[in-house]
């Protein structure tokens, strides 16, 4: 098949392939019922958010399009400036998907003089969220080739018949046929001029009207993972795919020391980890005094650079007086679960003549457990003395150590 002479004068063999992306996100995924599929959470994540942070990550993307439905361009608006893509375009799509995809390279073919340049687009389906960079890699290399349409595909696995009324009629001979994937690569010239053209077409993705035009459409090797979610089933697949988010370790360092009345105190109590531990001194302090959980505060405020629990609690506001110590760890805890984020474990070491920790330790234990929602495995709790030197030594006073681990979504 030779090239039409009407399109023949395109860019070929571009050295340089910066693309934009356009996203189709504006499907109401019918046949998989409920929310529209694009919108569906993937380990806390819109579906369509993952395709648009691939293509986002490759060296030569410039920015992109999402095709979105109608009314729903600040919600998309809002998402886009949280992941910091700048340079990406919000269109409100049409009735069927060529209608969207033409909206989209329009927007692009209006704002061109304002922003980064490009030679090609990759429009891909919401729906398929997980796209490799090596198969981006693929087709730009195919469009340095000179091909001005490129698409992936892959070999059908299983035989093919077509099927009447439950009724096998015939075989298809499977060496004949692929399996067609997005994102496909085009000359943005191209493309758009053909949408152009062929407006009001029933094409059933963007490569026929390539073949419409007598385009050459090359075909490279596609990837299994790259598949839409129509189903039911695709979607229990793409669960069972998804390594979610990705996420980092930080780690959070809390020291706290407090004072022992210079007198003892018959029958006191002081508190530690949240438990009440009988002690022959009081602790003097404006709160309950416990050290451990103020180390621990501030450990985990410190690993998500939050100031630290004089900003939150300050010891001259009279609300805190004698205030138990519980809402300070549980206020840091609620601070980590709103960025998302949670505790993987607690290391905390009392340093203590008196009194004895280890008789207390799994109430200790227990109720951290209580208070920061995780597991009694993730929860540490040491003691030692200082060998009789130092105020600790000299028995005036209690310190405590902590060092938490957290993970919190990158980026």
């Amino acid at each position: 098949m030779g090239v039409n002479p009407q399109f023949s004068s395109y860019k070929r063999g571009m050295t340089n392939a910066s693309f934009y992306g356009l996203v189709l996100a504006a499907g109401k995924g019918a046949r998989l019922g409920g929310t529209p599929k694009q919108y569906r959470q993937l380990h806390g994540r819109d579906i369509w958010l993952y395709p648009v942070l691939a293509l986002a990550e490759h060296a030569n993307c410039q920015g992109g399009v999402i095709i979105c439905p109608d009314g729903e361009n600040e919600y998309h608006s809002v998402k886009l400036a949280e992941y910091q893509l700048n340079n990406w375009i919000i269109v409100t799509g049409g009735i069927e998907r060529q209608d969207s995809v033409r909206a989209g390279l329009e927007a692009l073919h209006q704002a061109k003089q304002h922003i980064p340049s490009f030679n090609c687009v990759l429009i891909h389906d919401a729906a398929r969220p997980f796209i490799d960079l090596s198969l981006i890699d693929q087709l730009i290399s195919a469009y340095q080739m000179g091909y001005q349409a490129v698409i992936p595909a892959l070999p059908p696995a299983d035989s093919l018949k077509t099927v009447h009324e439950n009724l096998v009629k015939s075989q298809i001979d499977r060496e004949q046929v692929m399996r067609v994937q997005t994102p496909q690569l085009f000359d943005f010239d191209l493309i758009h001029d053909l949408h152009q053209r062929y407006a009001g077409g029933q094409f059933t993705d963007d490569s026929a009207l390539a073949q419409e035009a007598d385009i050459p459409v090359y075909v490279v090797e596609g990837a299994p993972q790259t598949f839409k979610i129509t189903t039911e089933a695709d979607w229990i697949m793409a669960q069972r795919l998804s390594p979610g988010p990705m996420t980092e370790n930080r780690i959070g360092y809390g020291y706290d020391v407090h004072q022992f009345s210079v007198d003892p105190v018959p029958n006191s109590t002081i508190m530690l980890c949240g438990v009440a531990i009988p002690h022959d001194h009081h602790i003097i302090a404006h709160s309950d005094g416990d050290v451990a959980l103020h180390a621990l505060t501030d450990a985990i405020l410190g690993a998500i650079s939050d100031g630290d629990i004089g900003v939150h609690f300050p010891p001259s506001d009279e609300k805190w007086k004698n205030a138990c110590s519980d809402q300070f760890l549980a206020d840091a805890c609620q601070r980590l679960r709103a960025q998302h984020g949670r505790v993987i474990n607690c290391d905390i070491t009392i340093i203590a003549e008196s009194p004895k920790i280890t008789p207390h330790r799994e109430n200790m234990r227990q109720k951290l457990s209580s208070i920061m929602g995780i597991s009694i495995n993730r929860i540490s709790i040491k003691a030692t003395t200082s060998e009789t030197m130092g105020f600790v030594g000299r028995r005036e006073g209690i310190a405590a150590h902590a060092m938490v681990s957290i993970s919190l979504p990158s980026g």
